[in-house]
């Protein structure tokens, strides 16, 4: 056979976050990706580690699960400075010989690091040696890659090396230099960045005027067949007695017959007397131990041995391996045999990297019915889900970026990524911005859930296949990637909507766009100036489920609301009565309406004080869907009305205005904004109060004045004194704001009324207006929370406060990873009981579980979490969240990456 060999090259895949951006798919847009370089899979120094809380409940007498999500915490990964350099080594020599050392130094922190390599004579041994030099050996195969002496090397995370010493014996009459003496040097790698990683071996030469037999191992590989090499050689002038050579194979490796040969001659691995003279070469009966008996080497020979084996692992990484000698170094068999090893051979399974992202949970096909989902018919505003799979298939961990591909879905619209649950969202981790599937090992598979929500005001075109393209792409070789497609249809809304007056049965504007009754109002009513008309309204709904928005014009354009002369302001209230005599809360639109359901609301018409007498003033109403609003549905209506308005005083003096309503929250606050007109030709003298009467205890009014006139409160506006109020803050024929910023007591119950009777009078106490505030006592949304706090010794106890901030963690110098110990807090602001609610969470990237939660409120049995020293998600339960109460969803987590 051809003696060929050639030097592999270590592959190792550079580290650090690739230069991305976050995508989104929001409004149509997506925002490209590109990657600058490739990264590793694991978990590097820097990378940071995204945790979010996700929470799950339903309202009170609802059954509409909702959801609220944390906020984010993030925890660096700290620098871990570490190494190893094996091993130290013993050999024979002859004076004057040169000899080496092989060794291997390996990186085994989290961040790349470069070794300062020093060699040094020790001084408890008989002499020194000469020309010390330190050679690469990249693949480990025992042989100096060049001649070029290090002084110092770069490793990435994970990265392995050889490294040669060559040194020589002095020649003969230098101190010490006789036979049984023996010399010492030391090899020292020290971290350049970290003074506290110094590793170092000692090399041994010890003088002999006998046999001395240097074996080295080493990997090649010819015509698509691994080999194994044995190089031995006698260094010396003295034939040797027997070698013995064994080679046990690792698991990784198992022994190929048929292409066995020493020096070029085959060989018969079976046991017995059949190889040529000289050697007895053979498997033995384990399958996987090589045994090779030289009779003698002699004096300054060379050979070799080598067979071939099958690379059983499939996941990349390096086979180690070292031969086992033992030889007769003086002819004598009865003195004890010479036991040394070669050198540590090594043969490196490149990382290859593939990925897989179908739609089937139980093979890696990624064709034909396999590699789409299609989801059955939504309607605009809807939100549909598609299940995908993402799968490992290349020969090492790996991590994949998830973005979208391509859609054609109509615009505005969102997606996103979430785990299998179709709650915990999908986030980064590894700090390039981008939602990825987490460390994922070699033959992994994930489930991910892709949603699409929809707009509301397009509901696209009857007949297309609307598609999302999401792709996977793999963090360790970004060329590699792969896409599914997801398939589903939007059906056409068909709602519509009639807007008709009441009590009426006919002649009301029954039937959808009959706005006018052949260009007159449907109905007149007859007011006073200063007074208020209210229309009985009733909105009747046909088709899938909405609630409708409530507006009143002057002309019916409603382009721009622009209330009709005389008109000051419309507002809407619940129906109480059929003919609205008493009015219920204030609204702005009807309550959800289902298939066939109807609503009736009371339109309240507020007429200027100033306004003289008018008749058939247009007034139209309008009703729209929240929620379709595309024009290809019948999903609003329009009503054409009219005012007749009789004047009380054709010219007026002062009015306060209007009379508003408005929700608070117990203990909070709203502002109300009220104008005073002036109607008279000059400007008010003299001092006026504000009188407020609260028919609620502890409700409160303050009273600004809109000094910037901008409609807007701020903090450029002033405090008025409601006691005293100088008239010249009211010009002639003027309209000053004021606004009226009304407290609650935090004690107030849902339900509660405040009505808050304001009167404008003048410093005798003649009331000139009055205004009116109506404050209904609301509940608000469930706040969710996240906190989190380092615990380095992992002894339960937070070593400081919790915090939403950042925070950094790695191990401690006794090798042991930190803990983070989270806390997620559920928080009812408001004043009514939320139903049941669901804590969702999951163990961060690079940590395994080390303290299980504890919940005191969850109901018993609901907590699940991963095993400690496992990964995974987390839930508990609680059967309601109390108002104005917050409760702790708290755990541990420990830290596994380097």
């Amino acid at each position: 056979m051809t003696d060929f060999r050639h030097k592999l090259s270590s592959f190792v895949q550079p580290s650090g976050g690739a230069a991305c951006r976050k995508w989104l798919k929001l409004a149509g847009l997506t925002v490209a990706i590109l990657w600058t370089h490739q990264a590793s899979a694991g978990v590097l120094a820097g990378d940071i580690i995204s945790n979010m809380a996700v929470g799950e409940y339903k309202e009170e007498g609802s059954n509409v699960v909702q959801t609220s999500r944390s906020n984010l915490v993030q925890t660096t990964i700290l620098p871990v400075y570490a190494a190893t350099l094996v091993a130290s080594r013993s050999q024979n020599a002859q004076i004057s010989q040169t000899i080496q050392f092989p060794h291997v130094l390996t990186n085994t922190g989290n961040i790349t690091d470069t070794y300062n390599l020093l060699t040094q004579n020790l001084t408890d041994d008989g002499f020194d040696l000469n020309n010390i030099k330190i050679y690469a050996d990249a693949n480990q195969d025992g042989v100096a890659d060049n001649i070029n002496n290090l002084s110092s090397i770069t490793l990435a995370p994970g990265q392995s090396t050889g490294l040669i010493v060559e040194a020589q014996v002095p020649l003969t009459g230098t101190t010490g230099v006789v036979i049984g003496n023996s010399a010492k040097l030391s090899l020292v790698a020290n971290s350049a960045n970290n003074n506290t990683v110094s590793i170092s071996n000692t090399d041994t030469v010890t003088l002999s005027n006998s046999a001395i037999v240097t074996v080295t191992k080493s990997f090649f590989a010819q015509n698509g067949t691994t080999y194994v090499r044995f190089d031995y050689a006698n260094q010396s002038a003295m034939d040797s007695g027997q070698v013995i050579l064994t080679d046990t194979l690792p698991a990784s490796l198992s022994y190929q017959s048929g292409k066995e040969t020493w020096r070029g001659t085959a060989l018969n691995p079976a046991s017995g007397s059949n190889d040529p003279s000289g050697i007895d070469y053979y498997l033995d009966t384990d399958g996987r131990t090589v045994k090779a008996t030289l009779t003698s080497i002699p004096a300054n020979a060379t050979g070799n041995i080598q067979f071939a084996v099958n690379v059983v692992q499939t996941t990349a990484g390096a086979i180690s391996n070292t031969v086992n000698v033992s030889y007769d170094h003086d002819n004598n068999t009865s003195t004890a045999n010479i036991s040394t090893t070669s050198n540590t051979a090594s043969w490196n399974i490149a990382p290859i990297y593939r990925v897989v992202l179908n739609a089937n949970a139980t093979n890696i096909n990624n064709s034909g019915s396999d590699d789409q989902v299609t989801a059955a018919s939504i309607t605009a505003g809807d939100e549909v889900s598609f299940t995908n799979y993402v799968w490992n298939t290349g020969n090492t961990d790996d991590r994949f970026n998830l973005t979208i591909n391509s859609d054609n879905f109509p615009t505005p619209h969102q997606v996103e990524f979430y785990r299998a649950d179709g709650v915990t969202p999908l986030l980064d981790s590894n700090g390039d911005g981008i939602p990825d599937t987490g460390n994922l090992p070699a033959g992994g598979m994930l489930p991910i859930v892709v949603k699409v929500r929809l707009p509301t005001t397009n509901e696209g075109a009857t007949g297309t296949v609307y598609t999302v393209v999401p792709k996977a792409q793999s963090l360790g070789d970004s060329t590699q990637s792969d896409t599914v497609t997801n398939n589903t249809s939007i059906a056409a809304t068909n709602i519509s909507v009639d807007l008709t007056n009441g009590p009426e049965t006919s002649n009301n504007g029954t039937g959808n766009g009959a706005t006018t009754n052949n260009g007159n109002a449907w109905k007149t009513l007859t007011g006073e100036s200063n007074g208020q008309v209210v229309f009985l309204l009733t909105v009747k709904h046909t088709g899938a489920a909405t609630a409708y928005q409530f507006a009143a014009d002057g002309d019916g354009n409603f382009s721009k609301l622009e209330l009709p002369t005389g008109i000051a302001s419309v507002r809407y209230f619940e129906s109480t009565a059929a003919d609205c005599s008493t009015l219920g809360n204030e609204i702005g639109q009807t309550r959800l309406l289902k298939n066939g359901e109807s609503q009736a609301y009371c339109a309240v018409v507020k007429l200027k004080n100033n306004t003289a007498t008018l008749t058939n003033v247009p007034i139209y109403f309008k009703v729209s869907s929240a929620t379709y609003q595309d024009a290809n549905t019948a999903g609003f209506d329009t009503l054409k009305n009219a005012i007749n308005i009789n004047t009380l005083n054709a010219v007026g003096t002062v009015s306060f205005d209007p009379d508003l309503r408005g929700q608070i929250t117990p203990g909070g606050t709203i502002v109300y904004t009220h104008t005073l007109y002036n109607y008279t030709k000059t400007a008010l003298t003299g001092s006026y109060q504000l009188v407020t009467q609260h028919d609620q205890p502890g409700f409160t009014s303050t009273y600004y004045l809109d000094s910037n006139a901008n409609g807007q409160f701020d903090s450029t506006d002033t405090l008025l004194d409601p006691t005293n109020i100088s008239g010249s803050l009211f010009p002639a024929t003027s309209q000053v704001r004021i606004f009226a910023k009304v407290q609650s007591p935090a004690n107030a119950p849902v339900g509660m009324i405040d009505t808050a009777s304001i009167q404008f009078k003048t410093s005798t106490g003649t009331v000139l207006d009055t205004a009116t505030d109506i404050t209904r006592v609301t509940t608000t949304q469930l706040r969710l929370y996240k906190f989190q706090a380092k615990d380095d010794d992992c002894n339960g106890q937070a070593d400081s406060s919790y915090t939403t901030s950042g925070l950094t963690i790695g191990r401690n110098t006794n090798g042991t990873g930190q803990c983070v110990l989270y806390r997620v807090t559920v928080k009812n602001e408001g004043a009514t009981a939320i139903g049941q609610f669901n804590f969702r969470d999951a163990t961060p990237a690079a940590t395994v579980m080390e303290f299980a939660p504890t919940c005191a409120s969850c109901t018993s049995g609901s907590i699940v979490a991963p095993a400690k020293g496992s990964s995974g998600t987390l839930s508990g339960q609680l059967s309601s969240v109390a108002p104005n109460s917050s409760y702790n969803f708290e755990f541990g987590v420990r830290y596994v990456g380097q």
